[in-house]
């Protein structure tokens, strides 16, 4: 993997483990992301008005957004009953290896050699740290989440390549997923919890969005100079950041098996380094 692409790969995991560490330690969870969403699409607006709507990639747009939008609700619903160190790993780790499993079936471009060592040894760190938590409420949103995460990430891996604007694609992308979570987000909560929510936690909300966009803008410039199955794998470094986030900030117990998982992680990021 180049190194342009491993450096954007891994601020974009770090990126993405802190808005998921907002989201968890919000009071609405599913508010919680969902303004995130909408605040980055609003972000993005210039950004449509400087750059240009990517109509090449229209059909791409509007099928992620769907997909996203059902993974903004799972990944809430998986938070609202698991811990982060649980649900995060779990859900990151089941992506790149149905990426992985793509690339075999044309959907993605297939890897090999040292690329198939460091998804092993990603998938294996990510794996080894969902068996540590102490809870398994939730094993089934995290794995839903993590199959929305696959899918979309396929979709926009073929999306982008149609486009020479990665980061048009990617304010287009927030902006029609913010238009779905909307209706979305109001029928579900109600339009005077969701005012309450917003006017407590703008603010980190704010920032939250804007990580968001550049995280996932970072991931799809990084799938134009390597193979999409390894830069979804190496954003799997995300797990470290989100552990030690966890613990720090909420106050969770990082164990000897948590530390071994994140070895384990950061040597497959290694192999990657070395030309996976």
């Amino acid at each position: 993997m180049p190194a342009a692409a491993l450096f954007a790969v891994l601020a974009a995991a770090l990126l993405h483990a802190s808005w998921n560490l907002v989201v968890k330690s919000s009071s609405e969870r599913l508010v919680a992301a969902a303004a995130q969403i909408v605040l980055a699409a609003l972000v993005s607006l210039p950004f449509l008005v400087w750059r240009g709507f990517p109509t090449a990639a229209l059909g791409f747009l509007l099928a992620s957004a769907l997909v996203q939008t059902g993974y903004v609700y799972s990944l809430a619903a998986a938070y609202d009953r698991a811990d982060l160190s649980f649900v995060y790993p779990l859900a990151r780790g089941t992506a790149p290896v149905l990426i992985a499993l793509g690339g075999l079936i044309g959907l993605s471009v297939a890897i090999n050699g040292r690329g198939w060592l460091a998804l092993a040894l990603i998938c294996g760190g990510v794996i080894a740290l969902a068996l540590t938590a102490t809870s398994h409420s939730g094993v089934g949103w995290s794995l839903l989440t993590g199959v929305l995460i696959a899918t979309y990430i396929n979709i926009d891996g073929a999306g982008v390549a149609r486009t020479p604007d990665t980061f048009a694609y990617t304010a287009a992308l927030h902006a029609f997923t913010g238009v779905l979570l909307v209706p979305l987000v109001i029928t579900l909560r109600g339009a005077a919890l969701i005012r309450r929510a917003v006017r407590k936690e703008w603010k980190r909300h704010l920032v939250a969005g804007g990580a968001s966009l550049l995280s996932y803008g970072l991931l799809l410039y990084a799938s134009r100079l390597a193979p999409l199955s390894l830069v979804a794998a190496a954003r799997e470094t995300g797990v470290v950041f989100a552990t030690l986030g966890g613990w720090w900030l909420l106050g969770e117990k990082v164990t000897p098996g948590r530390v071994a998982a994140s070895i384990l992680i950061a040597a497959g990021v290694a192999v990657l380094a070395l030309g996976g």
